[in-house]
């Protein structure tokens, strides 16, 4: 429990976490207590750091000589897990009340033998000293966004020069020179699998991730440099550091596999011998069985890759293999589900089957608008033939591609007709085939919904190529298909998504349940509405928000997206992501103003992680190592980083940017230790969300408060010192 020096007490601490207790006045010793305080770290040699036993006794640490430069500290628990102070106290500091403003000559405070019993060390998001000491020592960061596990999955600045030498050796090697950014350990290991320069000259080389010699399915990493002089620009991907996943299995696959597959469908089959694997999640990674399985689902015929619990043997997450979608080559099912069945038309020939007939003419406009607009042969980017079967199964409503080839139903004539009629159809889905060979968007949740918006998002701009223009059925979606009873119907409707009735358009009131895969289709409109207002210009259609984005125009717009989808995004992408990603490549093929407007787009539709902007301080770049908090209302206060301090061992410029909720007002100030107590040295504190602050400082101990002079809500701090 933490206590206060009256004895009443602050907070009651569960057993997960440090037992601690926070005193000021003399310092007085209890039995078994060792005394630390910044004196005892100055003997220490360079790169040193004060390791301390809590099992032979508790530690009170007192700033009677000073800060404690907990950087330099590390705790050591009775299994051996070593523990650096700084990061102990980044997620407890509050809890514990040693946040910078309790720090004064007379104050101490005890952690106890009890202390390394957490097994959450950090909080979500948060990044570990090591890691933010990495990123530090890059010539430049300009924007770090990091999974709920502290790693970051986007990275981007100037991260340095690759090593000399071939191209992926090299990129390999300086991503295991920038290993402790990633938490990188001897168990993790990076292969190359691609290697591509773009027309821009830049050269983008993807890392698939072992862990323990397994592959971590989703785990990748992907650097970004210039291909001329090597400068790396971005690293971007999910990397998972594994420290406490398990490394051996607990159950046997097969029986762990047949136990899950008999909750799937009575004739769920699978139809390999399960591997071991780690498979990334939305809140981590999991050691799993994994497995193809074959099922007949509500849809029709279902294909999935199933991932099973190797510890528990529970069904862990399940890919989707069927995305519900030159040489040309068109096949007839005769209503059955056997693909591809029959040939009716291949390359340069024709058929009297109008099904088969628009099958193909489309499948030739996909072609065509990928090779004139991006310089794609074909979905594969290599000229892969496209196959395609129409009159699949008996009057079924929907068009998939199974990873291989693209089948059309014929509907049933009230809510749709024959799906390979339609263009937004066959572009849509044969996009599907290209995510396969590109981002590998998993199908599920938040990366499949951005699955199924790149299909509609390209759908829409081979709408706008084929006829010349931007019109208003570029923005409906099989229109020419859809509930062909009723007039000026269409499936989606990417202006205004929620007037299909079921999809959803703002990213804070998304979809969260199972069904739909997660939200593929219902939370794909949030996407969709980015992108036409990047298109069109405009606001929110619903005012959720009030933010004006700037137009584009359809062909930059599907520039940015495409070049997202192809270079920056990885298989477990979240809107977030695609924020981040679509951003870089507005930067990289139109510069600032498309960069704003891009990141406008997202804000429109409440996509979280808007950049940090000035607001009345120093004028200060808004680059470095991101913060996180939140403030509770007027008069609220917080301390960064995390709650904490941190040092400068020679003089320094001090950048700090803040950017909270639109309609606060948050304000910023940079505090530096004077020999007793905190000193503000700067501030800015205008009437708006936004706040820079940039001063150049000698050497010393400095913190960061941030307050709200109006409102509530979260906020970014970004922070770089130079």
């Amino acid at each position: 429990m933490l206590l206060r020096t009256a004895g009443i007490f602050a907070s009651i601490l569960t057993a997960s976490l440090l037992t601690a207790c926070y005193e000021g006045g003399a310092v007085e010793l209890s039995p078994r207590e060792r005394l630390v305080t910044a004196a005892d770290l100055e003997t220490l040699a360079p790169g040193a750091v004060l390791e301390l036993d809590l099992t032979a006794e508790a530690i009170r640490f007192a700033f009677t000589d000073g800060p404690i430069d907990f950087t330099k500290v590390v705790i050591v628990a009775a299994d051996g897990r070593r523990t650096l102070m700084q990061d102990l106290l980044a997620s407890h500091a509050e809890e514990w009340g040693v946040t910078p403003e309790h720090i004064d000559p007379s104050a101490s405070f005890v952690v106890d033998p009890s202390a390394l019993t957490s097994a959450a060390i950090t909080r979500p998001g948060q990044l570990q000293w090591a890691q933010q000491s990495a990123m530090q020592a890059l010539p430049r960061v300009d924007h770090v966004v990091a999974a709920a596990d502290g790693v970051p999955v986007f990275l981007a600045g100037d991260l340095g020069l690759l090593p000399r030498g071939e191209t992926r050796t090299a990129a390999a090697e300086f991503l295991r020179d920038l290993g402790p950014v990633f938490r990188m350990s001897p168990s993790s290991e990076l292969e190359p699998v691609r290697s591509r320069s773009d027309e821009l000259g830049h050269t983008h080389l993807r890392f698939q991730q072992y862990l323990n010699d397994l592959p971590v399915i989703g785990g990748e990493l992907t650097v970004h440099a210039d291909g001329l002089s090597g400068r790396v620009h971005a690293v971007t991907g999910r990397f998972i550091a594994g420290d406490d996943l398990a490394s051996e299995p607990a159950v046997e696959g097969e029986a762990a596999l047949a136990d899950v597959i008999g909750t799937l469908a009575a004739d769920a089959v699978s139809v390999d011998v399960p591997d071991l694997v780690y498979v990334v999640l939305e809140d981590g990674a999991r050691l799993a069985w994994k497995a193809e399985v074959q099922y007949t689902g509500e849809a029709g015929p279902e294909r999935d890759i199933v991932f099973v619990d190797a510890v528990t043997g529970a069904l862990v997450t399940r890919h989707p293999q069927h995305h519900r979608a030159l040489k040309r080559y068109v096949y007839t099912a005769g209503n059955g589900q056997q693909l591809p069945g029959q040939l009716l038309i291949q390359e340069g020939g024709s058929s009297a089957d109008l099904a088969a007939q628009d099958a193909y003419k489309y499948a030739g406009l996909t072609y065509d608008f990928y090779k004139v607009k991006f310089g794609r042969d074909s979905f594969n980017a290599a000229g892969a033939a496209l196959h395609a079967t129409v009159h699949f199964g008996q009057k079924y409503v929907n068009a998939f591609w199974d990873g291989q080839q693209m089948a059309y139903g014929d509907g049933d004539g009230v809510y749709a007709g024959s799906f390979s009629r339609d263009a937004d159809i066959v572009v849509h889905e044969l996009t599907h085939a290209v995510t396969q060979y590109e981002a590998g968007l998993v199908y599920k949740d938040q990366s499949g919904a951005l699955n199924e918006a790149f299909s509609d998002i390209m759908a829409a701009a081979a709408d706008a190529y084929s006829a010349g223009g931007v019109r208003a059925a570029t923005w409906n979606l099989a229109e020419t298909i859809w509930t062909p009873g009723t007039a000026g119907d269409a499936m989606r409707y990417m202006n205004d998504p929620i007037k299909d009735g079921q999809s959803y358009d703002y990213y804070p009131t998304r979809y969260l349940g199972a069904e739909d895969n997660g939200g593929v289709h219902l939370n794909s409109g949030i996407a969709n509405l980015a992108f036409y207002l990047l298109v069109q210009g405009g606001k929110h259609p619903r005012g959720k928000t009030t933010n004006v984005v700037p137009a584009l125009g359809i062909d930059k717009s599907a520039a940015i997206f495409y070049r997202a989808l192809t270079n920056y995004l990885g298989a477990n992408a979240s809107f977030q992501d695609a924020r981040n990603a679509t951003a870089q490549a507005a930067t990289e093929l139109y510069g600032a103003d498309a960069t704003t407007a891009t990141h406008a787009a997202w804000t429109a539709v409440g996509v979280p992680g808007a950049p940090a902007g000035g607001g009345g301080g120093g004028g200060a770049v808004c680059a470095g190592t991101p913060y996180a908090g939140s403030l509770g209302g007027t008069g609220a206060t917080q301390w960064q980083p995390n709650n904490t301090y941190y040092t400068t061992a020679a003089a320094a410029k001090h950048s700090g940017c803040l950017t909270g909720p639109v309609g606060t007002d948050f304000d910023l100030e940079l505090f530096k230790w004077n020999g007793s107590g905190w000193v503000q040295v700067a501030k800015s504190d205008g009437p708006t969300n936004q706040e820079a602050v940039a001063y150049n400082g000698t050497a010393g101990y400095y913190t960061w408060r941030v307050s709200s002079a109006a409102g509530a809500g979260a906020y970014t701090m970004t922070l770089q010192v130079q």
